[in-house]
């Protein structure tokens, strides 16, 4: 039978679970209900004792009640009998809730995938859920490619037990160069606190809809349980004059050296062909650092430190979230992001984190879409593509859902704003 859980209940099953994810926490649910929802936490009896829970959040559209069960339930969905009794025991509990019908969005792989997005040959048993779960009667909302769901389909993970510097040497060497090239521009990474979330806003709000009580709501609640922070970039401008300095010191010198190699009678035109690219790069880096000292002078003497990224982070079980983030794009050549990125996951991978989600991106890999860059940013952390069976609905109240259904634009768009 279907049993109301308290929230500590509920956490500890959940916490146990192999399908867990911060989106079915009580501290999540308390934070929805700040911003328009209602928390329920649910669990199924058996008769042997509890073996499946959710939580859902409810919602009034139109007078009209629907239910949303964020990366749920925690099931096991490879007991089909199990689910079947689950849901009729489900339906006949939303029903007396007044609620129309449900939309879960499991965690669970539908293909494993390499980082480039080919299916890796293996058992598919997202497959067989999702087929499942249709003969069971949820309605399946597709297996869309970009971000049409409540939350991304498609996402990019690392997994890993090694140590940081062989997760370092896995990333791609784009990614690494561009780490570097951000710690030899001064840029350092730090842990903010409860009174740098404005600073952090500033720096993300663009990228996001969501509000800055929002934010502050995700801080106070998750912080409690030691499981939310925020982490900024900033340029030490100090360090970033005296490397630059440096830099254009010793390229001054290989330049000189191959402007006298040039001088000499080379008459192997192939190898002189080779001395005039080698001097035309050094030409193009003794620019780059002749501004970056003109850059790094005038940020000195403003300021010592200048912040230019941010990122928050949820921490549950082995596993860290990254959420969103965010770079002033007038330092966008210092790869802020990339430098946060890892350095979170080194601190968190020492601290014997194994579990890394680098967040959502979309299943077109083709030069066309507009995304790509998401992709190819995230792809460079040695990630893998997690592509999730998708979003399903379970129609408690079919007229009230058909009438729903034509506001779909309108309710979709009102759900994936909290």
């Amino acid at each position: 039978m279907i049993i109301e859980l308290g929230r500590r209940e509920f956490d500890e099953f959940a916490f146990n679970h192999p399908y867990r994810s911060f989106y079915q926490t009580s501290q999540y649910g308390t934070l929805m209900s700040k911003h328009g929802y209602r928390p329920m936490y649910i669990g199924y009896d058996d008769g042997d004792g509890l073996c499946a829970a959710a939580l859902i959040l409810t919602k009034n559209q139109f007078g009209m009640t629907m239910g949303y069960s964020p990366r749920g339930y925690l099931i096991d969905f490879n007991d089909y009998r199990l689910v079947d009794d689950f849901t009729a025991r489900l339906k006949e509990y939303l029903q007396k809730k007044g609620i129309v019908y449900l939309i879960i969005d499991p965690h669970i792989t539908h293909l494993e995938r390499d980082k480039d997005g080919n299916p890796i040959e293996k058992k598919q048993t997202g497959v067989n859920i999702s087929d499942s779960l249709k003969r069971i009667g949820y309605e399946h909302r597709g297996f869309n490619l970009y971000f049409e769901n409540l939350k991304p389909r498609w996402n990019m993970v690392l997994k890993t037990d090694s140590t940081p510097i062989n997760i370092f040497n896995n990333f791609e060497k784009h990614t690494r160069t561009k780490i570097r090239n951000s710690l030899r521009k001064g840029v350092e990474v730090y842990k903010g606190s409860k009174q740098d979330l404005k600073l952090f806003y500033q720096l993300t709000n663009k990228k996001h809809y969501r509000k800055y009580d929002y934010y502050l709501d995700m801080y106070e609640i998750f912080s409690q349980f030691d499981m939310f922070d925020i982490y900024f970039a900033r340029i030490n401008t100090e360090t970033f004059l005296k490397n630059s300095k440096l830099l254009f010191e010793h390229e001054t010198g290989k330049n000189n050296e191959l402007t006298e190699l040039l001088q000499k009678n080379i008459r192997d035109e192939e190898e002189r062909n080779k001395l005039l690219n080698r001097k035309l790069e050094s030409d193009k880096l003794l620019n780059t650092y002749r501004n970056d000292i003109i850059f790094g002078t005038k940020l000195y003497k403003d300021a010592r430190y200048v912040i230019i990224a941010a990122n928050a982070i949820i921490k549950y079980g082995n596993e860290v979230f990254f959420l969103i983030d965010g770079v002033n794009q007038k330092f966008k050549r210092f790869n802020p992001n990339h430098l946060l990125k890892w350095k979170i996951i080194e601190e968190y991978r020492n601290l014997g984190y194994t579990k890394f989600h680098l967040n959502g991106i979309t299943g077109d890999f083709t030069n066309k879409n507009k995304f790509l860059g998401l992709y190819t940013f995230k792809k460079g952390f040695d990630t893998r593509i997690t592509e999730y069976i998708g979003e399903f609905s379970l129609i408690v109240n079919k007229p009230k859902y058909r009438l729903l259904k034509s506001f779909k634009p309108f309710i979709n768009s009102n759900l994936r704003k909290d």
